[in-house]
């Protein structure tokens, strides 16, 4: 069964410092850029309450920059309570805390396994776009990140040799052998991959470098 990504723009909540925790809400089921479309009324939070760990950028061999306290749908919207460690527990996930706070970040991605879907076509202004409608899925995490953009980008801008991000093991797929005579051809999800890690990387650096942690 697959994993897939979705970038979700939400509603950061009032924030609490005293508990460094707020409420995000998600925009009600609209069309994405895909053509696709997430039912809120299909999430199965069963197994992601188990161990509620939100990462930055998907990265799940670093430290979680947060945990959800809580999960619901709720009037057709998506919402969930993080909590953010203090700058003494991790420094970086306070720097985070700090922009959605200030309004910096206000995005964040979904990790999901689609249980039940259906190709739809859906009007989109004066398009038609033909995509996915979940109408089922099992939540796995959910990732800060940056604003939406097109991981795949990266890679073409050749932004070094990035390490791969781990994936779950009950979403690893092994890559096809490289056809004879391409040496330079990748799978499409090893591609994805790498420009995911080359995301996540580039905005860590960023951070560093505008704390002072950079030589």
């Amino acid at each position: 069964m697959k994993l897939v990504h979705k970038v979700m723009d939400f509603e950061v909540g009032q924030a609490d410092e005293a508990t460094r925790t707020f409420w995000a809400v998600a925009s009600s089921p609209t069309v994405d850029r895909q053509g696709d479309l997430i039912e809120p009324t299909g999430w199965d939070f069963a197994n992601f309450l188990k161990n509620p760990v939100i990462p930055w950028a998907h990265d799940y061999a670093s430290p979680p920059v947060a945990r959800a306290l809580a999960v619901k749908v709720d009037k057709g919207r998506l919402l969930f309570k993080a909590q953010f460690p203090t700058a003494e527990e991790y420094a970086f996930a306070d720097t985070i805390y700090r922009l959605y706070k200030g309004g910096y970040l206000r995005a964040f991605s979904v990790g999901f396994a689609p249980l039940e879907s259906e190709v739809a076509t859906h009007a989109v202004g004066d398009r038609s776009l033909t995509g996915t409608r979940y109408t089922k899925q099992e939540l796995y995490e959910i990732s800060c990140v940056t604003l939406p953009a097109n991981p795949e980008a990266l890679v073409a801008l050749g932004l070094g040799s990035p390490r791969p991000t781990p994936t779950p093991a009950a979403t690893t797929t092994p890559f096809p052998a490289r056809t004879p005579g391409t040496p330079g051809a990748a799978h499409p999800k090893a591609a994805r991959a790498l420009a995911q890690a080359a995301l996540g990387e580039l905005v860590m650096a960023r951070l560093r470098y505008h704390l002072g942690l950079l030589n």
